[in-house]
């Protein structure tokens, strides 16, 4: 899908814009065009060919390259530019179906006549000898409008639709093919959960009930009866490496778009827009020198957009104050505004927010200690501790570790250490039957290994019932000592969810993290929690004593909640602790490596 469609003259007057995606004008993109026409301007001799495609290099650090199918009309001489990132068949065509449909509507009404007009001062509007070309057809640009995208949505979309499902049909169908699995629709999220002063569990926005996506026809199944798909195809989940790691993938980018895509009613693009050479008059030629009074309105109206994509206030300020102590003084760019200097700043403060990525380097930290064995032969097994609050899906996030890890050979003792919660050693022991399963098709699911447990020889879940603080702590030590004598690789260790605001759940940690003393303790968040996470990311951060913090945080349920990723920013602030992974979905294979780009690309958007 292409990204945007403009209109405007030479004179640098924008009359009509469309944005594929619904958001607002891309004014850096006309700039950087309008920068390579005055040094290359396109050739009104058309020749044989109607369009020419040109490449627009990056005009700033921050700024990606992209591609332009262009066209040039005589009378009157206005410019027909499509925007998209990089040429391909289907976007080349797409294109240029857009500006055959464009230039035939356009051409239709009495458009051109009326510029004409209006560019001589003789215009229905005219008033006081002013020529405003945008005022004199904003009618007929309403008509081209409302004509465009009916044919769009109508036609041309539904064609390259189709013409990508053919040449997917083809892919699959060709020998030795592997079947794709169909993308997930994304879900728009409105649900926020937090934490009231007395602890209890407050849910805001939309009703829950949106997010159940449950057969209401399917049969329920007893614990030993159910089976698990056993083939799932793990290179959706990631890859191996030259050196045989096998590495989750990142986030999806086919989700990245989706998420950002919104309906075409309601938005507020009425299709033409101000005279975009504004930016010429105003401050777009850059070597501007910025004051606090130049970014005071910008920065507030970006603290408003992170703050609805469920970015604290708190949060907030601190990244805006850091883009301000860096621009104040300092000079824009060539062809660039201080709304958009403003713009990248504020991604590169995100960026460096979110930054450190861990997969690669846990794995080998993990190879390292499992490689080393005691004076007595034993091995060192690397340990796990998974924490959070109530509801988030610790159990649940916890088994997609332990998939990936089994994707590199590790063998897995899963410890049930939640001892609170009523069935929670009974799910655990559903995930330790699935993993079994996935791993070795021959396993019965219900029966006892070797060692008289639930699993098999690759995944073993070690419980001890149920009941108190004392219990935890007892079985954790127990079950390092058990992965020691039976040559496991990982223990992942389960815990009961907890309110972050209740110091009497709180307290135990600091004496299971002293007793255990895990390799990683990592804190599972959700996306949906909103503001509250910078409190619940402090507040676990700090419950294991001065020595000891969190090590990682997973975010899940991140394909519930649309473009508000605010949480990952916030938890990521309050504390300095990097995202592992993120959760995309229910399945062992829905989670992924966090993509900064597309966290900061969808904040921004």
């Amino acid at each position: 899908m292409f990204e945007q469609l403009t209109i405007f003259t030479p004179q640098g007057e924008v009359l009509y814009y469309y944005n594929c995606y619904d958001r607002k004008f891309a004014e850096a993109q006309v700039n950087a065009v309008i920068s390579h026409l005055l040094t290359s301007p396109i050739s009104r001799d058309h020749g044989s060919s109607k369009y020419k495609l040109l490449s627009i290099p990056s005009v700033s650090k921050n700024a990606k390259p992209f591609t332009v199918l262009s066209h040039v009309s005589k009378q009157p001489e206005l410019y027909f530019i499509i925007t998209y990132p990089e040429p391909s068949m289907e976007l080349n065509n797409e294109a240029q179906e857009v500006l055959d449909v464009a230039i035939a509507l356009w051409d239709s009404l009495p458009i051109n006549d009326i510029i004409i007009k209006a560019a001589k001062g003789t215009g229905k509007k005219n008033a006081f000898n002013c020529i405003d070309i945008s005022g004199e057809i904003s009618e007929d640009i309403e008509k081209f409008d409302n004509y465009l995208r009916t044919k769009y949505n109508e036609s041309i979309k539904v064609d390259q639709a189709n013409t990508n499902i053919n040449s997917d049909e083809i892919r699959a169908e060709s020998p030795g093919a592997k079947k794709k699995s169909k993308a997930k629709k994304p879900i728009k999220g409105g649900n926020n959960r937090k934490w009231g002063i007395d602890g209890a569990l407050e849910e805001t926005g939309n009703d829950s009930g949106t997010l159940d996506f449950s057969d209401p026809n399917a049969k329920p199944t007893g614990e030993m009866s159910q089976n698990v798909d056993t083939n799932i195809d793990t290179s959706d989940f990631g890859s191996k490496s030259k050196s045989g790691d096998f590495l989750i993938k990142e986030i999806d980018d086919i989700l990245s778009q989706q998420q950002q895509q919104k309906s075409s009613s309601g938005s507020d693009n009425t299709g033409y827009t101000k005279s975009a050479f504004g930016f010429l008059q105003k401050h777009l030629l850059g070597n501007k020198t910025i004051t606090e009074k130049d970014i005071h309105e910008v920065l507030e109206k970006f603290k408003q957009k992170l703050i609805t994509k469920n970015v604290s206030p708190e949060a907030a300020d601190y990244l805006l104050k850091q883009v301000s102590r860096d621009l104040v003084g300092s000079r824009t760019d060539n062809w660039t505004s201080v709304e958009n200097t403003v713009k990248q700043a504020v991604s590169k403060s995100l960026t460096e927010v979110l930054t450190p990525g861990v997969s690669v380097d846990l794995l080998h930290e993990i190879q390292k200690k499992t490689g080393n064995r005691s004076a007595d032969g034993k091995k060192n097994p690397y340990v796990f501790s998974v924490v959070g609050v109530n509801g988030v899906g610790k159990s649940t996030n916890l088994s997609k570790l332990a998939f990936w890890l089994l994707q590199n050979n590790f063998r897995i003792l899963i410890v049930a250490c939640d001892t609170f919660r009523s069935g929670a050693v009974e799910q655990l022991r559903v995930h330790v039957e699935n993993l079994a399963q996935l791993m070795d098709e021959k396993h019965i699911r219900g029966s006892k290994n070797s060692r008289g447990k639930s699993g098999n020889d690759y995944i073993e879940l070690f419980e001890a019932g149920y009941g108190g603080s004392d219990l935890v702590t007892k079985i954790a030590k127990q079950a390092i000592k058990y992965a020691k004598e039976q040559d496991f690789d990982i223990v992942l260790m389960d815990t009961a969810g907890r309110r972050h605001n209740d110091p009497t759940l709180m307290s135990p940690l600091k004496n299971f993290a002293e007793q255990a003393n895990p390799d990683k303790i990592i804190m599972v968040g959700e996306a949906l929690v909103g503001t509250d996470s910078v409190q619940q990311a402090r507040n676990f951060n700090n419950a294991f004593g001065k020595n000891r913090n969190l090590d990682f945080f997973i975010i899940s349920k991140c394909d519930t909640v649309g473009e508000m990723l605010g949480t990952m920013v916030n938890m990521v602030y309050a504390t300095g602790i990097p995202i592992l992974f993120v959760g995309v979905g229910q399945t062992y294979t829905d989670l992924r490596t966090l993509s900064v780009n597309w966290a900061v690309n969808t904040l921004m958007s």
